[in-house]
């Protein structure tokens, strides 16, 4: 990553007089929108591609020779060329590195819930972050001695990852990530959200600040000012020392009136952009010590700069909090006000901007425990979590070393790393008023917040700032810990820790989210070092827990984190107090908290139209006093919606009044309906193009606006040239320029140029070009061309800036092949005034799956014309100069080094006059012809059956005004020719964002025609996916999950897609075509087991109404396509009525049908079952067991619907599970029934009675799905004994399911709890009893089967801006570009702030 973050300069020359110096090229800041992608020939400084980690590799090894194999292949590597460094971190003590996944965090995640048990987990569908980067694990708990950070330079990195990882002794290999700090500040420039907005607020402050609108004792010293000035300004204008807020809120003053016991200053570190050392409010180097590292290259150079230059003033800030000084009457004070009692040690982990490397942060941390710090800060973050940097900060932990970050600024349920690691403590924001600031990220692991909005602390250039963030709240809690150590030196880092939970400021209780104890807001409350210090009084035990960790074992087991840190190495009951009768009374029993049976309340009131939660703050008598059921909202509140209510059964949401239809089926109104009446308003339709040249603009009753022709030579002549000929209006003599070059010694190739020309003394109109291109046969290709008024495409970064461009041309291009010019004609000429510049784009995308080829010849620049706009080739009225070509597939991502374009430019010169150039309607393409009907169309029938077509094609319009009435349309006996179809395609408008989506339905509502669909055209968004298409008649609205009302006409294997790409699938056995009825409407719905985009519409009432439509001049005029509802990636499971809708993003191939040619609809398909059930063998010895696990062949497709079981006499409560597979397991550490890998799934659990067990006793109702071949696992499960099992070898079969022997006993019950593993008994038991099944025998029964095994649809819609993408590749919201991660499935911005956005 790339980011430039440049601030305009400015400069205060006195009061009352401000000078600002806004640099065209520096004045924005640069957005996470705008990344550059550096090539090999084009690097950006200060963070270039070398030093910023997007090359680095982590490398674990178990000892000694695990270091020395991958320091050898290192050696090997350097000498075949590659730039490689190597550089070790030994650990002091060896560390166990962890799966990709740790079983906390899984668990966390499974069961993120609120202090009263009832929270939601993170919002399903989000892409584990932990996933999204390279890295290979040998082994699972594998020994790590240390491990080795790898520099490299590679084509391949996975391939020298694959083969580090193969290395004996080395245990993981991990790509490095990115980390950055965690102020709103920086992180909304980033996004975007602050931009130029932001600079003005801050330029307008500093005006304020110095243009004597306040009294001059009132005046603040100016963060901008600089040496002299800030010197004079300092001295001169002195206020009055102030104390930020958030000192007064830790309470710090407390502690600080108290005599600390620790004789030396404990060492600090701030690890962050550097420290403003000399900065007057701030401790220096030769009084108080103050000390620091940045990274080093070998040949001396400073990547980072150095350690006491910070040119951000972010770990300024943050190091201000900590420590500024409070003796001295001026500036601002600290939670350390005395530098005498402490000793900064300062690591340079990130860069000026804001950003840096994982590996980086790791050696500034490294270097800061080695030097004697206790106490380390960090305020900065990235998504990714790495299973080797979680052993470091482990190894750190247990040296004693208190580690603490800022848990992310995403304002969501997201996890943050490296707060989320256990060992390190993890900071959440709080506002002046105690209530959480509304950025505050939250997880499970958020353990204590500090105040961290709008908090003012020192900044760069001796100044002062206000910032936000978690970035500010760190370094409060960082400062009370050290603190505190001064006053408790013998407690351990973990007892300090502790204390600060137990003593913590519980929130504000007329928040909501607030209830007693830990949430994932507040985590255990706001840090308070008076009370923690009281605490601490009693003891580092009785505060903190126990001294050394139980059984002999290393300070980092009793590192648990957020909500589960108090849960090991308790001293005292009050340990485990959580303050909240929800989760009942915890006691502590040898050192680990423990619940009390039976102490917390069960709120079900087995309704399932309410929602049960728990309240900890109702006054009770019992328990269930505190249980509140809230009836479950089926209402958006939207009248237009139509009226949804709750059914008691199932607990769904369901339709009991249809929404309101405004369509009244004239083209010629624009249909309403107030969301707060339910009210439809119809509302006429303006038809005006705003265009003089046009006459009679008319609105059709079914199709809307028409506009005629433009009137020949109504917008101006031009006059030729002397001796020159005239050839068409207002174009006077064409000419062309060619670049004087060579294809057959051309040596370098892109997609296209990229390039400036000039104009001299007369207007120029360009009318296309001839390309030196070659695109391989059989590949479908367009070609774009861009246009730039002013020119200069590479000042200010224009050429990655889509939205400064104009699209002139599209279409598709048959390239000729190298050597050979290939014309392209602009549909619509571009005029360049005289004497002024202009900018091209062009490049050639195609559909192709296959993105391998670049299609465009290019060559360096001749001798003294190597620098960007030098003059290549010119004649006497243009100049073509220097250019790049793109190495981006679709333009505007990448660009080369200076090339000469091989380009002939095709031009006319016009007249100077009129001064406005005139717009070129008749050079040089002919226009595309335009239809409008001749006769007003029938109206539309009122059955299903189709109506008669036209019997021959609307003639075209005239080309000059007519002089006559239109005849009416020719008969069937005047069209004596063979019907040829005509093709027409209805594309989705253009758009440059989208919106991830599995499925959609939509409908597509016939014209004044009959016609007939014969392909699809979709956009993906995920590299491999299998995509099937269904149909039906009459609008999907009422059948989304209804199977059998649909009928399958396309489907594709798993193919290859990729990311934004709009193609046609690779269908398999073709698409059947379907037909659209005159003014009738069929329904689509289009189901991905990946991902394909469609666009955010907004409102639910816009589902199923028209979205876009063919044009009246359309040889199939009037067809409207609707907006989609959308759902789930499984069959027919669509999301709730109540969803917003979303735009298709695609195409639709349709074809005139001869009159009288179109069929009746076929029949969608109908469900078709037959039951049955197959008995065990009854041989064998009987016994009881708590459970079994077997296996059940099927030789065709079928449906498990219930098992009759033998059971004890009584009542019993039983668990069905199964798994895809034999139960006893293929995968390694998936034996059985382990779930821990995700192999088995539940499919019912119910209470049953048994009368005895000579009699069959039926489980609760399952619905498990078997096809044509399958084996599968079931396993039965009682909490006790009961179930009765035979020891015989004999299958059961009736040549369709087979019941096998040999099953595996179970010998304790773990009922919901199947994520842990459990070894079966080894003597083989078989399954006793019936298996009733129904027989699928139609593909409709089977769609609906596997419908209804899965779980209900969500209740709450997923936040869009969780699946955001934008496209900046492909041509302005055309969506034909190919952008998305290469390395991923999801979106990733790499930032960690809870925006996952595309650029």
């Amino acid at each position: 990553y790339q980011y430039l973050l440049k601030q305009s300069p400015m400069t205060f020359l006195s009061k009352g007089t401000l000078t600002l110096c806004l640099l065209a090229a520096s004045a924005a800041i640069v957005s996470a929108l705008d990344l550059e992608l550096v090539t090999e020939e084009e690097t950006v400084q200060p963070f270039d591609l070398w030093d910023s980690g997007s090359a680095t590799l982590l490398v674990s090894y178990e000892d000694d020779a695990g270091h020395e194999n991958v320091v050898q292949l290192a050696n090997e590597m350097k000498k075949q060329g590659k730039k490689i460094k190597e550089k070790n971190v030994r650990l002091a003590k060896t560390q166990k590195v962890k799966g990709a996944k740790s079983a906390k965090e899984d668990k966390d995640k499974e069961d993120d819930k609120d202090k009263d048990g009832n929270g939601k987990g993170p919002k399903a569908g989000k892409a584990d972050d932990r996933n999204r980067r390279l890295r290979m694990l040998q082994e699972d708990d594998t020994i790590a001695s240390g491990f080795s950070i790898i520099e490299i330079e590679s084509d391949d990195l996975a391939a020298e990852a694959s083969l580090l990882g193969s290395l004996p002794g080395v245990t993981a290999v991990e790509q490095d990530g990115i980390m950055h700090i965690e102020s709103m500040e920086y992180q909304q420039k980033l996004r975007g959200g602050g931009g130029l907005a932001d600079h003005i607020r801050e330029i307008q402050d500093a005006i304020r600040a110095t243009a004597g609108e306040f009294p001059d004792d009132e005046v603040e010293f100016s963060p901008n000012l600089e040496g002299e000035d800030a010197a004079d300004a300092l001295h001169g204008r002195r206020l009055a020392q102030e104390t930020p807020y958030g000192i007064s809120m830790v309470n710090a003053s407390y502690v600080n009136s108290k005599p600390p016991v620790m004789q030396d200053p404990i060492k600090i570190c701030v690890v962050d952009t550097g420290y403003d050392l000399g900065h007057p409010d701030l401790p220096n180097q030769e009084q108080h010590n103050v000390t620091g590292w940045h990274k080093v290259n070998a040949d001396g150079s400073t990547p980072f700069d150095k350690w006491d230059i910070d040119g951000n003033g972010h770990g300024t800030h943050c190091a201000g909090t900590i420590g500024a000084i409070g003796t001295n009457d001026f500036g601002v004070t600290s939670v350390n006000p005395d530098p005498s009692k402490f000793q900064f040690i300062i690591g340079k982990g990130l860069s000026d901007s804001g950003s840096g490397s994982n590996a980086n942060v790791i050696d500034a941390v490294r270097e800061c425990v080695n030097a004697g710090a206790k106490v380390v800060s960090m305020s900065l973050g990235g998504t990714g979590s790495s299973s080797i940097t979680e052993a470091f900060y482990k190894d750190q932990y247990d040296q004693g070393v208190l580690i603490i970050a800022a848990a992310g600024n995403s304002a969501a349920d997201s996890w943050g790393y490296p707060a989320g690691y256990p060992q390190v403590m993890s900071v959440g924001s709080v506002m002046e008023s105690g209530s959480l600031s509304y950025f505050s990220t939250r997880n499970t692991q958020v353990e204590i917040t500090g105040p961290g909005h709008s908090v003012k602390s020192t900044h760069k250039n001796n100044g002062y700032t206000t910032m936000s963030g978690t970035s500010m709240a760190c370094p409060h809690v960082a400062g009370v810990a050290a603190l505190l150590w001064t006053h408790f030196p013998d407690c351990t880092n973990n007892q300090i820790r502790n204390a600060m939970i137990h003593s913590a400021y519980e929130p504000p209780t007329t928040d909501a989210r607030n209830t007693p104890g830990w949430d994932k807001y507040y985590g255990w409350g706001t840090v308070n070092a008076g009370s923690a210090y009281d605490l601490l009084s009693k003891g580092c035990e009785v505060a903190g827990g126990v001294t050394d960790p139980p059984g002999g074992g290393e300070l980092s087991d009793l590192a648990n984190g957020g909500k589960d840190q108090l849960n090991v190495g308790c001293t005292l009951d009050e340990h485990c107090d959580q303050s909240n009768p929800c989760l009942g009374t915890t006691q502590c029993i040898s050192g680990t908290c423990e619940p009390v049976a039976g102490s917390a309340p069960v709120c079900d009131d087995n309704l399932k139209c309410t929602i049960d939660t728990c309240d900890p703050s109702k006054p009770y008598n019992v328990l269930t006093d505190l249980c509140v059921f809230t009836p479950k909202a089926c209402e958006n509140g939207n009248m237009c919606d139509g009226i949804n209510d709750c059914d008691e059964e199932t607990g769904n949401c369901y339709e009991k009044e249809p929404p309101v239809d405004c369509d009244d089926s004239n083209a010629c109104t624009t249909d309403t309906c107030n969301p707060s009446t339910g009210i439809c308003s119809n509302t006429d339709l303006t038809c005006n193009d705003n265009n003089a040249c046009t006459l009679n603009d008319t609105c059709d009753l079914l199709l809307g606006c028409i506009f005629e022709e433009p009137q020949q030579n109504c917008c101006g002549n031009a006059q030729c040239e002397a001796g020159e000929t005239e050839s068409s209006c207002p174009v006077d003599c064409g000419t062309s320029l060619t670049t004087s070059f060579d294809t057959s010694i051309a040596n370098r190739v892109e997609l296209g140029p990229i390039f400036d020309i000039k104009t001299k003394s007369k207007n120029v109109t360009i009318a296309g070009f001839d390309l030196n291109c070659n695109v391989p046969d059989g590949i479908e290709s367009k070609v774009f061309v861009y246009s730039l008024p002013g020119g200069r495409y590479y000042d200010n970064g224009r050429w990655y800036k889509k939205q400064l461009w104009d699209l002139v041309h599209e279409s598709s291009i048959s390239c000729n092949g190298f050597g050979t010019p290939t014309p392209v004609t602009l549909a619509e000429s571009v005029t360049v005034p005289k004497e002024s510049k202009h900018a091209f784009f062009i490049y050639i995308y195609t559909d192709s799956a296959a993105t391998g080829y670049w299609f465009y010849k290019s060559m360096y620049p001749p001798a003294g014309k190597t620098a960007r706009y030098s003059t290549l080739d010119e004649d006497s009225y243009l100049e073509i100069q220097t250019g790049s070509g793109s190495y981006c597939i679709s333009g505007f991502c990448a660009i080369t080094s200076p090339r000469r374009p091989a380009i002939t430019i095709n031009y006319a010169v016009i007249n100077d006059s009129p001064t406005t150039p005139p717009t070129i309607n008749s050079m040089p393409s002919t226009p595309v012809p335009t239809y409008t009907p001749t006769t007003k169309p029938t109206p539309l029938p009122t059955t299903l059956e189709p109506t008669p077509v036209p019997t021959a094609m609307p003639t075209p319009a005239p080309t000059s005004e007519p002089t006559d009435m239109p005849s009416s349309a020719p008969s069937e006996s005047l069209a004596p020719t063979p019907f040829e179809p005509v093709k027409v395609t209805v594309s989705s408008p253009a758009t440059s964002s989208a919106n991830i989506v599995y499925s959609f339905y939509f409908d597509v509502k016939g014209g004044t025609v009959d016609s007939v669909l014969t392909n699809i055209k979709v956009t993906t968004y995920a590299s491999m996916q299998e995509i099937k298409v269904f149909a039906k008649r009459g609008t999907g609205k009422q059948s989304e999950q209804i199977p059998c009302d649909w009928q399958l006409v396309a489907e594709t294997g798993n193919e290859v897609t990729g990311y934004w790409k709009k193609l046609y699938p690779n269908w398999t056995n073709g698409f059947e075509p379907v037909e659209l009825f005159a003014g009738k409407k069929i329904s689509l719905y289009v189901v991905s087991t990946g991902k394909m985009l469609a666009k955010y519409a907004g409102s639910s009432s816009l589902k199923y109404k028209p979205h876009f439509s063919t044009p009246s001049s359309s040889p199939l005029p009037g067809i409207k396509v609707s907006y989609a509802s959308y759902g789930k990636r499984e069959l027919f499971k669509s999301y709730p009525s109540h969803y917003s809708s979303r735009s298709f993003m695609g195409a639709l191939d349709l074809e005139t049908v001869a009159p009288g040619s179109t069929r009746s609809p076929t029949s969608a398909p109908t469900g078709q079952f037959s039951t049955n059930q197959i008995e065990s063998v009854d041989a064998g010895t009987e016994n009881t067991y708590l459970g079994i696990q077997f296996d059940v062949q099927a030789t065709e497709a079928v449906i498990l619907k219930k098992l009759d079981l033998h059971v004890a006499e009584g009542t019993h409560f039983v668990e069905v599970w199964y798994r895809t597979g034999s139960h006893k397991g293929s995968s390694p550490g998936c034996d059985h029934h382990n779930n821990w890998c995700n192999k088995w799934t539940k499919a019912v659990g119910g209470t049953i009675v048994s009368s005895g067990q000579d009699t069959l006793t039926s489980t609760p109702e399952v619905t498990i799905v078997m096809s044509a071949g399958d084996t599968f696992g079931l396993a039965v499960v009682f909490p006790q004994s009961g179930l009765v099992a035979s020891t015989s070898t004999v299958d059961a079969t009736d040549d369709v399911l087979t019941i096998k022997s040999s099953g595996s006993q179970i010998n304790d019950y773990y009922g919901n709890e199947v994520n842990t593993i459990h070894d079966l008994d080894s003597t083989s038991i078989t399954f006793k009893g019936k298996i009733e099944y129904d027989l699928v025998n139609s593909i409709c029964a089977l769609y609906s089967a596997q419908n209804g095994v899965l779980s209900d649809v969500d209740d709450v819609e997923p936040d869009v801006t969780e699946d955001n993408v934008t496209n900046p590749n492909g041509p302005v919201g055309d969506g034909d570009g190919a952008g998305g991660p290469m390395d991923g499935e999801e979106p990733m911005d790499g930032m960690g702030d809870g925006f996952d956005s595309l650029s």
